[in-house]
């Protein structure tokens, strides 16, 4: 060091000793500023809450700056001298548990830019969003894309990063005053338009459940086929305006590159629509079409509102779908999923945990909101019992357990992936669905499902003429118009195969359950988790129906109407099976005069058992399946507004964004459609039917609690079990 330098550092370090000690004095000199009564509760709490941001140093008020110097010509927040009437009122939207979008009352956000200068704007970004951090009547506020802390320089009232480096924090402050206030301008939202006593949908564990379950929903598939076929998701971090937005980055302009939404639903690929979202909704959601979400929480909730007490949601992934998705629409295929079905297992999984989190957060905290995932029966009655609806994790997939017929599967594979789905906590699953699998065979259908079955199985359908107590399904030969599309008709030329079927007869898959499947379907009731027999080939729903009655076991379900007929539309005699055994039955949901007779024929069954007669509904939106619309008379006779639940709440039409929602039009248009479905039913149907639907939730849980409570038994293996499957 410079001899010179070293004599004079200890002057240096007195001279600024006795600079810090006259700053201290001069502004304990100072009398305290008045302060405003501080916000005192949980950080939680301060959901959908309106505030002003005071010093508590100089009791100076966060306040919009238009293009001060130090932001490089950016509008900001500064603390000035200005009054509490001239403070900015910030609405506090939660984004997930501790998080929060600050938004003034001209639409503003306090933000950030990439450079970390601090900024009001009006776009919405990530970087809008703010962790909370509280100290008794502090709060500290940290950036959640950069995780710097916010702070401002108490003589200038400048708004700046701070950070554990900074050495002089005398003329500095980065905790502040969170005051309540009145003038903010609410959050952009959905609206549930009910009104009434939420406590009336509390009750007591230890009495049976009143109200309804949906036992077939995808709330999280707009995460599958590599989470680029179905647009809107049912929350987003910065709000509605994100998560329901205008789907042409997936659909192109028109829905032109929506080619599997637009056949599978419409039948034409060239089909065209005005794919805008919030706040217009000129055409989606509604009730046909197949390639949009309907599950924004907000719709949900409304639905909870009318008596939904339990959903079951599966998990959704089929390769093929996924792979097919990739190839015909390469324009939106950035960043995608992985079509891997496990992967895309976890992917979800962890997606309704977040949207728990998110729906947590916007009543207030963990614990507080509708939406709760329950792994027992016993958690779903306290759930329902606290007022809270209990969500239930199932598995709908083609390759369940990545077991695909040229996929690597054994039975040390699929116990490894059965027990970490149990502990993601899935209860439920299918064994096979819509293709075969190594496990089972599943249910054949014509077209468009064959050539899903020629590119995941490397063969077509495989057909006999069903057992007399079996109606199958009708089979074509040939390609459907699937043919013509770009690319996928260059992929089925190349294999140059057709399928022929006799025409004169319906079909019936010549598979059934393997090995490999009567393993897991044992192991499933060893871990007491339900049987899903929708979409199983008549041989397979044999072979598993023989080990649930063999075993003693009523985990057996049938959620949406994917199980054979037998000739005539009768039940079959499997699915009589699955009710006589305890098991649990929900047909596809559809508009009320239909839905009586569907109701109606399983009541029928039950009635002749010692179980209680209770029916549920499975909409299965979002799962590739249409909604029922206006029933047929519906001018003649619609369901007017406002309504009255049994439930006591009053509901108004549904109102999204600039859209107004009626049931006597839009039918199930979205979830939230459900509560005016379900108030349908109950002026439409008879007695018996809608007392059926809302005790269904009571007698699904009976038939899990049944399950659970079921003694150890031995492995059953039916016999002739398909071989051909397993190679």
């Amino acid at each position: 060091m410079n001899p010179l330098r070293r004599g004079f550092q200890p002057l240096i370090l007195a001279c600024a000793s006795l600079t810090l000690v006259s700053q201290a004095e001069a502004m304990s000199s100072v009398p305290p500023p008045e302060l405003a009564t501080p916000y005192t509760g949980s950080v939680p709490a301060l959901a959908q809450l309106c505030v002003g941001v005071q010093s508590p140093d100089t009791g100076h008020w966060l306040t919009h700056m238009e293009n001060p110097g130090w932001t490089d010509g950016m509008s900001t927040y500064a603390f000035t001298e200005s009054d509490q009437t001239e403070a900015n009122r910030f609405y506090l939207k939660p984004t997930r548990d501790h998080h929060f979008l600050l938004r003034d009352q001209q639409g503003r956000y306090l933000s950030t830019t990439f450079s970390a200068i601090i900024h009001a704007t009006s776009e919405l970004t990530e970087r809008n969003e703010w962790r909370f951090e509280q100290d008794e009547t502090a709060i500290r506020l940290f950036n959640a894309s950069n995780s710097l802390q916010l702070a401002h320089k108490t003589r200038e009232g400048e708004l700046f990063f701070t950070s554990p480096l900074d050495l002089f924090t005398y003329n500095q402050e980065s905790e502040f005053h969170l005051v309540e206030l009145d003038g903010c301008e609410t959050f952009p939202e959905i609206t549930v338009n009910a009104v009434g006593n939420r406590e009336a949908l509390a009750g007591d564990p230890a009495l049976p459940v009143r109200g309804y379950i949906d036992a077939h929903t995808h709330i999280s598939s707009y995460e599958f086929m590599g989470g680029k076929f179905m647009a809107g998701e049912p929350f987003h971090r910065l709000g509605v305006e994100e998560a329901l937005k205008d789907s042409a980055h997936l659909h192109g302009k028109d829905g032109a590159l929506d080619l599997i939404g637009n056949l599978y639903t419409f039948d034409d690929i060239n089909h065209r629509y005005d794919t805008r979202g919030w706040p217009d909704f000129p055409w989606w959601p509604n009730h046909q079409q197949m390639s949009h979400s309907g599950y924004y929480y907000k719709w949900m909730e409304r639905a909870y509102l009318s008596g939904l007490r339990i959903m079951v949601t599966n998990l959704v992934e089929n390769e093929v779908l996924c792979w097919a998705q990739s190839r015909i629409n390469p324009a939106s295929w950035v960043n995608p999923n992985s079509c891997n079905v496990m992967d895309s297992i976890r992917l979800q999984a962890q997606r309704l945990r977040e949207l728990e989190e998110y729906v947590d957060a916007q009543a207030g905290g963990p614990g507080r909101g509708f939406f709760h995932i329950v792994t027992t029966p016993e958690e779903a009655r306290a759930t329902i019992a606290a007022g809270r609806m209990a969500v239930v994790l199932g598995i709908e997939a083609s390759e369940t357990f990545n077991c695909g017929l040229s996929d690597y599967c054994t039975r040390e594979t699929i116990e490894a992936q059965l027990q970490e789905v149990y502990d993601v906590g899935v209860r439920s699953l299918y064994p096979t669905h819509k293709f075969d699998n190594q496990l089972a065979g599943s249910v054949v259908e014509s077209g468009f499902i064959n050539i899903g079955q020629l590119l995941s199985t490397g063969r077509f359908f495989e057909t006999q003429k069903c057992a007399p107590h079996t109606h199958g399904k009708p089979m074509t030969s040939g390609f459907p118009l699937i043919g013509d599309v770009p690319v996928i008709k260059e992929i089925l030329d190349a294999v140059h195969l057709n399928p022929e079927y006799d025409e004169s007869h319906p079909h019936c898959n010549q598979h059934g359950l393997s090995p490999l499947g009567s393993y897991l379907v044992n192991r499933m009731i060893d871990l007491k988790m339900m049987v899903e027999l929708d979409h199983m080939s008549d041989a397979t729903a044999t072979a598993v129906m023989d080990i649930a009655e063999a075993r003693g076991y009523s985990g057996v379900l049938s959620t949406h109407s994917w199980m054979l007929n037998a000739p005539g539309g009768a039940v079959h005699r499997n699915t009589r099976r699955l009710i006589e055994a305890g098991g649990f039955v929900a047909p596809y949901n559809s508009d009320a005069t239909d839905m009586i007779r569907r109701v109606d024929r399983y009541l029928d069954i039950l009635a002749d058992t010692e179980y209680l007669n209770g029916v549920g509904i499975g909409t299965d939106m979002s799962g590739l399946g249409g909604q029922p619309g206006p029933r047929a008379d519906a001018q003649e006779n619609p369901l007017t507004y406002p309504f009255i639940s049994e439930f006591g709440m009053e509901f108004h039409q549904q109102v999204s964004g600039n859209r107004v929602f009626d049931f006597n039009t839009d039918g199930v248009a979205h979830y939230g459609m459900l509560a005016d479905f379900i108030e349908d039913l109950r002026q439409q149907a008879p007695t018996r039917a809608y007392e059926a639907v809302m005790t269904s939730a009571e007698a699904y849980l009976q038939t899990w609690e049944r399950s659970t409570r079921s003694g150890v038994t031995d492995h059953y293996d039916p016999q002739n079990l398909d071989e051909t499957l397993s190679h």
